[in-house]
């Protein structure tokens, strides 16, 4: 009998180590700390800030938009005053304004900006999709990322250790006409805003010059640290968005609003892909909360969350109201559970929560 003896015990090790990693996920996510890496919080309400965290959640918040000065400084009173009250629960991003911008002193007002903006707390610089697809020169050409006007300022973010968070371009939804389009809510967003719905607008900039422009960004700046929003803006396929993070090692990106877009794809290549980027993955939801819509965002926020975690925790049978038809979890182990929903925050943001 010593033999059975024996396996049993060097089983042991074995099958503590799969419950560990594919136990009750349910319970882990109300263990773990957990971050949602893009909101836009627009309330001092401290209800939503209560609900993360009962739910477990801190938030990085992010100001966005680069029309003006006194928008962005509207933005940043909210930040600021939630950051007082929760100061180890968020941290917040800043942005810049596009005012003036072939002054030839708007690139050093603009440093001067956000040298203050760091000393003040913030921990990285967001730029919108409003470049590339809304601002133009005088002569009414497209301004892009990789205008040369935008390399000191980028290399001063990298010389303060700072993160960008960029937002350029759309999904490739975007480009096609809602009814071609994948997903749910990339066909009620562009139906709402057909500013946006570049299918209306042939004679913007295609979705490949958009993404070439923050591919160029990388390449110009590889001491830069960049997480592209919305999986970098190549939701599509993972293929792509992979190649792009093997070519860039400064190159991240978060899920917020594209989680869908996951759920449309091969399940197998796309737990494989989260399996080898295990690392470059952040979870968000991109919330937007203020007090025209705060009942409304409270209420999907915390279904949103619950409904995340059982994809990425869970091999269950799913639905979703973005998705059409049943899909299946990626079941992914704890470790990779802990990075995306913590660790790689914390990784590609340097002073989150401090």
């Amino acid at each position: 009998m010593r033999p059975i003896k024996t396996n049993i015990i060097k089983l042991c090790p074995l099958v503590f180590l799969l419950m560990s990693c594919n136990g009750n996920q349910a319970d882990l996510y109300d263990k773990i700390t957990k971050v949602d890496a893009h909101v836009h919080i627009r309330t001092e309400d401290p209800a939503i800030m209560e609900l993360a965290k009962a739910e477990g959640f801190k938030f990085l918040t992010i100001n966005t938009r680069s029309s003006s000065q006194e928008h962005i400084d509207n933005q940043m009173r909210f930040a600021k005053a939630v950051k007082q009250n929760y100061p180890d629960r968020i941290s917040y991003i800043t942005t810049f304004s596009m005012e003036n911008f072939e002054d030839p002193s708007w690139g050093e007002e603009v440093i001067r900006t956000l040298q203050r903006d760091f000393n003040e707390g913030a921990i990285g610089l967001k730029v919108w999709k409003d470049i590339g697809m809304t601002f133009r020169d005088s002569l009414g050409n497209f301004i892009f990322i990789d205008d040369p006007m935008f390399e000191p300022i980028f290399d001063f973010v990298a010389s303060q250790g700072k993160t960008v968070i960029a937002h350029i371009g759309e999904p490739r939804n975007c480009w096609l006409p809602v009814d071609s389009m994948t997903v749910s809510n990339d066909k009620n967003y562009f139906s709402e805003h057909p500013e946006y719905h570049m299918y209306l607008h042939p004679d913007y900039p295609s979705h490949e010059k958009l993404v070439e422009s923050r591919d160029n960004l990388l390449a110009m700046h590889p001491d830069l640290r960049l997480v592209g929003a919305h999986l970098g803006s190549l939701e599509w396929d993972v293929d792509e968005l992979a190649a792009r993070l093997d070519r860039f090692p400064n190159f991240a990106v978060d899920m917020a609003a594209r989680v869908c877009h996951f759920q449309v794809q091969d399940r197998e290549k796309v737990r494989d892909f989260i399996i080898k980027y295990q690392d470059r993955l952040l979870y968000a939801t991109d919330l937007v909360i203020s007090g025209d819509n705060f009942e409304q965002q409270v209420a999907w926020i915390e279904k949103e969350w619950r409904a995340d975690w059982k994809y990425f925790s869970t091999n269950e049978a799913m639905e979703s109201p973005n998705v059409d038809g049943v899909f299946n979890g990626l079941g992914l182990d704890t470790k990779i559970l802990r990075k995306i929903y913590h660790d790689n925050a914390l990784k590609w943001y340097p002073g989150l929560f401090e």
